[in-house]
């Protein structure tokens, strides 16, 4: 099958070209001239140019493909963002559609995320049909994607194949945008001391990746939830101390406490000018975030697409050695003037 992947040099999507690859599917990846191509060195993949802003960059892309993988977004807590949020998520993600329809192409494989059905002060996991209260859209980011679902439903309705993926948050090699290692390396930076409340759920990258391949012969209009393990903060911080060797003990610190630390996280980075807007650093929105629980049911996608994740302790030392090997993660911590400096680009 030939296959066309947005955001192929991504996190998520560089796995996902490799395990379509191993599959034996013949890949394209749609790249922007930005794009650090270095990521698939060595895969025998085509590189075409696209760009989730120019319709006709996407139609010419997905030509002669038989199907096209969306693994292409932003992720930000800023409110700043919020504007490039819709641009990029939304109204990128309906130039997907599209284009797809338009060139012909008959199956979209789209990555969302768990956060457009957890987020509550509940630590019960959630299915497919979502939390039933609003506490989990905390955030504009989380409400972007729920449009760009909308988006993807509304192509569904016009005859494309459509299936669903929502990862939860992922780990391994190659968190280049920080979305996951941020946690690991500002605990091995400051020894974080506190844990808020809540959970989240954790996934090797390479089970998401091969979730994609299933996801190719799953019946069209269909929805899953990609967990791997449920884990409270304090177990993952627990984890994250052993494989990481840190020693130091932390401490529970209200929902409350944890909103009014990313609040003045945020004030900060406001008075220094640093809010960059796609920087994963302490706000408000994170705050709230860290503390809910973001556990989830993902029964139906190991009944139906053989989704079965790995123990999440191999994909996390995985990922912390190649943080070391990139220069990113120190062997022994540091304090909080150089977590200040690593996280809000403070410097003398």
């Amino acid at each position: 099958m030939k296959i066309a992947v947005v955001g192929g040099t991504g996190f998520v999507g560089s796995h996902v070209v490799r395990a379509l690859l191993r599959a034996g599917h013949e890949v394209t990846a749609v790249v922007r001239p930005t794009s650090p191509r270095q990521v698939l060195d060595g895969a025998p993949v085509r590189f075409v140019g696209g760009d989730l802003g120019e319709p006709a960059s996407l139609r010419e892309a997905f030509a002669g493909h038989d199907a096209v993988v969306h693994a292409a977004g932003l992720l930000s807590l800023w409110k700043k963002a919020a504007d490039q949020l819709y641009r990029v998520n939304v109204l990128g993600t309906r130039n997907v559609v599209d284009a797809c329809l338009e060139a012909g192409v008959r199956r979209l494989l789209w990555d969302g995320s768990v956060g457009i059905y957890a987020g509550s002060t509940s630590p019960t996991p959630v299915d497919e049909q979502g939390v039933p209260t609003s506490e989990r859209y905390h955030s504009f980011h989380v409400i972007s994607m729920a449009l760009a679902e909308a988006e993807v439903w509304k192509g569904a309705a016009r005859g494309l194949e459509v299936v669903l993926l929502h990862p939860g948050l992922c780990l391994g090699e190659g968190d280049r945008s920080f979305h996951s290692s941020w946690a690991i390396v500002g605990v091995a930076f400051a020894r974080l001391p506190v844990t808020p409340p809540g959970g989240l759920n954790l996934v090797d990258v390479l089970d998401v990746a091969r979730a994609h391949v299933q996801a190719l012969d799953a019946p069209a209009g269909g929805n899953y939830l990609l967990g791997g393990e449920n884990l409270t903060n304090r177990a993952y911080a627990d984890l994250l101390r052993e494989v990481l060797g840190v020693r130091t003990p932390t401490l529970p610190i209200p929902r409350a406490g944890m909103h009014l630390l990313g609040r003045a996280g945020e004030l900060f980075a406001r008075a220094l000018g640093v809010d960059r807007g796609q920087a994963i650093t302490l706000n408000e929105a994170i705050g709230t975030a860290m503390s809910l629980y973001w556990f989830v049911d993902d029964s139906k996608a190991r009944r139906e697409l053989g989704h079965s994740p790995s123990p999440v302790r191999q994909a996390l030392e995985r990922q912390v050695a190649w943080l070391r090997a990139e220069g990113l993660l120190p062997e022994v911590g540091f304090g909080a003037r150089e977590f200040m400096e690593r996280f809000y680009s403070v410097r003398e």
